[in-house]
């Protein structure tokens, strides 16, 4: 899913859309970056700015009928619309080869994470579509609406939830590649 950011815009799956942008930032060291980051990065909250981002949007489309005398969910579709936001290095070639390698591993990271933000949303989606298409039928329709407009509702809970556990579990990851990236920019990183 990693090659699918590198178009401006895709589908990624049959129910989700990708778009792609990017805020350009420039420097001839890690620290010049590293401010360009924090002046031009995609703003997420709770974090401030940050590296690159993703913004999620779902919408549910659930249609209701009846059929035997109850009301049963006929249509249970569940759109994502994902944007990505990733940082494009105006001039790579003023870094040093090796803060330029560390740069590229930094922003193949970024490209990375970002797609499985994606993937989180786009398994939840599929999640939401089949456990509303699996409702028991309801002797009213609006009865049935409410029933399933609550199962969505507590499983975007789960979706957000699980966005951030993911972001959690990676906080690390990230803290190590920066910090190795500082110190190749100081000459003080260890072969």
């Amino acid at each position: 899913m990693g090659a699918t950011l590198l178009a401006a815009c895709s589908t990624v799956g049959e129910r989700t859309s990708l778009s792609v942008g990017y805020y350009t930032i420039g420097g001839e060291t890690f620290e010049d970056i590293d401010q360009q980051i924090a002046l031009h990065g995609p703003a997420v909250l709770g974090v401030g700015r940050a590296l690159a981002a993703t913004t999620v949007r779902m919408s549910p489309d659930f249609r209701f009928g009846f059929d035997g005398g109850a009301c049963r969910v006929t249509h249970a579709r569940v759109s994502v619309n994902a944007h990505v936001t990733l940082p494009k290095l105006t001039s790579q070639q003023r870094l040093r080869q090796e803060l330029s390698r560390a740069w590229e591993s930094l922003e193949q990271y970024a490209r990375l994470h970002e797609s499985v933000h994606v993937a989180i949303a786009d398994t939840h989606a599929l999640r939401a579509e089949r456990a509303i298409l699996a409702l028991p039928p309801e002797p009213s329709c609006d009865r049935l609406r409410g029933s399933a407009s609550l199962m969505f509702r507590q499983m975007m809970v789960e979706h957000e939830r699980e966005q951030l556990q993911f972001d959690e579990d990676e906080k690390g990851r990230i803290a190590a590649m920066v910090n190795r990236t500082r110190a190749i920019d100081r000459g003080t990183a260890t072969q």
